[in-house]
Parts: structure tokens; sequence; C-alpha cells
């Protein structure tokens, strides 16, 4: 089995019912601990009970259903859960599973973060956005209205286990959405990783990407582990982040939510012609990039009056200083730079190009 390590969090990749897990929970480390397990509607129907059934450690743990999207990122929900931690009589040496996509792991990590000024917590990520992006580098957050991630804190997990069987049950549209963050990873740090993306069948297969879910959370650990809190190389894994964030929260206040990977996606495209604009990257690089997501990710059902109403949200991304828009660029496939000014004509020019 592989496994990757970042500060004191271990990242194990394969079959979970090979991986040790009901050793580790059985052991010293957590065999006292009362087990609460955090998951969502869908993927307590799908898997909760081959999860239950295969390992006994968990066979007495109490079970918190949410109910499942981005939607429901939100304060009043953590509330809820941190009022049965408590009527669970769940203390610090207690443990919290998140076992769920990202919407689990963001929130489940900040319930397990705040409650009781820290509980550990495992994430056990069943999405392929999860797998290589939200539950691992110790982020952890929920919405504040149209605002992504507003409220949150750095707090590691114990242990990330990565098994790529749960993605058998995804739609193509949620294996797309994870696939937009393996492209990010490839732009801003491994040209080569970009090139063998774009050889991958636009029908994205489960048991195909082992090798490219490695690779994103390697590319991803690497930059956390040098950059923990985000005060420099970090900022690069937020590119495409800034607009797409934007674009995300925008299509949630309208309830017209989409898939978090294809806000991203037409994100990194606004921010790539951002690139261009200000002489960061050549032409044939930005049509590369073009055409990976005009191909692969439906266009935005969006018009120029919603643009006007887009635009305020960047004011409010969590990576602004000083009223400044702060964005990450590119310089070449492969390569990026963050702490960019972009001007506000600028920013126009790049959300209109995804208009067209």
């Amino acid at each position: 089995m592989d496994t990757l390590t970042y500060n004191q969090c271990e990242i194990r990749f394969g079959n979970l019912k090979d991986s040790g897990f009901n050793d580790l929970l059985a052991s010293p480390r957590y065999a006292q601990s009362k087990k609460i397990i955090i998951t969502d509607s869908n993927v307590f129907d799908l898997w909760m009970e081959d999860f239950i059934t295969s390992f006994p450690a968990v066979s007495e743990a109490e079970i918190i259903q949410l109910p499942p999207g981005e939607e429901n990122k939100v304060l009043d929900i953590c509330q809820h859960v941190w009022e049965a931690l408590s009527e669970y009589e769940i203390g610090r040496g207690d443990l919290i599973i998140n076992f769920g996509g990202g919407v689990i792991t963001d929130m489940g990590g900040f319930i397990a973060a705040t409650f009781k000024r820290g509980l550990s917590f495992i994430n056990i990520p069943t999405t392929l956005l999860s797998q290589v992006d939200a539950s691992v580098g110790g982020k952890t957050g929920i919405d504040l209205g149209p605002f992504k991630n507003q409220i949150g804190v750095f707090a590691d997990p114990d242990f990330v286990f990565i098994d790529s069987r749960y993605l058998t049950t995804l739609p193509d549209v949620e294996l797309d959405s994870g696939f937009a963050e393996m492209l990010k990873h490839g732009l801003i740090a491994d040209a080569e990783y970009w090139n063998d993306l774009q050889a991958i069948n636009p029908k994205l297969i489960p048991a195909g990407l082992i090798k490219t879910i490695y690779r994103s959370v390697e590319i991803k650990r690497q930059i956390v582990t040098e950059d923990h809190l985000e005060k420099g190389l970090r900022k690069n894994l937020n590119f495409g982040h800034t607009i797409g964030h934007a674009i995300e929260g925008f299509c949630l206040s309208k309830d017209a939510a989409i898939p978090h990977g294809f806000a991203v996606a037409w994100g990194m495209l606004a921010e790539s012609f951002i690139s261009l604009q200000k002489g960061l990257i050549i032409q044939t690089m930005f049509d590369e990039i073009n055409k990976t997501i005009r191909k692969r990710y439906t266009k935005l059902n969006l018009t120029e009056n919603d643009l006007e109403e887009i635009k305020p949200l960047l004011l409010n991304d969590k990576k602004n200083v000083g009223g400044v828009i702060s964005f990450t660029l590119l310089t070449e496939i492969g390569k990026a730079v963050h702490n960019q000014e972009v001007t506000a004509e600028q920013i126009d020019a790049g959300l209109c190009f995804i208009l067209s």
C-alpha cells in the first residue's frame, strides 16, 4: 500500500479493507475512543452497510447523517452536529470519522477542530474531488451565504484513506468535477502531468485514475508541507478559485448550484485569459488550456447581467489583502505565481471571455 505524509498526517492509498484501518482503530491510540461517523445520505445509502460490516471497530459507532450538497455546508448544520456530540457525551479523546465527499470532509473537519477545542478526526473521501483536494491539506470550513469557505480553521486529520473503489458509484459529472482540480495541479506545478491528463479518455474510469490521484495528492502534499498556513507557495493552489468561487457562490445564491470543479474549471480559463492579457503566458499555451476546458466542461448558463452580480463576490475572497483582489496566475503550463494584482478591466475581459 502506498503512503504519503505531511505534518503529522498519514495518507494511505488502496482498498480500505487492506489498509490496516480496522487494526488502527483497535490499536491503543483509538481503542478507548468513542467513534462518530459523519456522512451524508447519499454515501449512507450506497456504502454504509459495507463499511460497518467490514470493520468491527466501528460496529458500535454513532452515525450522524447529513443532507448532501454545498448548500448544507453552513453553520446551522454544524450546530446540530455539535449538539448531537454533546448528547453522545463526546470528549476530547474521542474520534470523528468523516466518510463522504468534500462537503463532509470540509465541514466534518471544522466540526471536529472546534468542538471542545479539537477532536481527532480521520477522513475517508468518497469523491474524486475530495480525494485529490478537499480531504488533504488541513483546510476545514463552511460557507457564509454566497461566500465559499469564509469560516474555518487549519486542522489536519490524523489519517486520510483514499480508496478508488468509492468512485465507482459516482456519476460522470462528479468525476469531471474532481478532474478539474487534477488539471489545476498540472497547470500550476507539473507540465508533464498536465500532458498525462490530456491523454485520458474523455470518459473517466475510476480504476484508470489511481496513478493520477496519487500524483495530484503528491503535488498538493509537497506544497502544503512547505507552506501549511498559506503564507506564500500554497496560494498557488488557489489558481482558478478566485473567479471560480465567485461563480459557484453566485449560482448557489440563485438556487442553481453547479459542481465545484465546473466552477473552478471556468475560473481557471478566465484566469488563464488574464494571464495572457498580462503577458505572463504565450498564446499557444492559452489555446491549449482553452481547448481542454471547453471540450470537457459544459458552458456556464450565465449572462452579462449575471457578471455584474458575480464581480462584487470577488471583493470578499479570503485571499484579498488591503482591499486588493489577489490572483494566482500562470507563467507557463506547469508554473504559477501568486499575489498578482489584476485590474477591473482585466477581470471584466476574463469573465466575458468564458461567456463567449
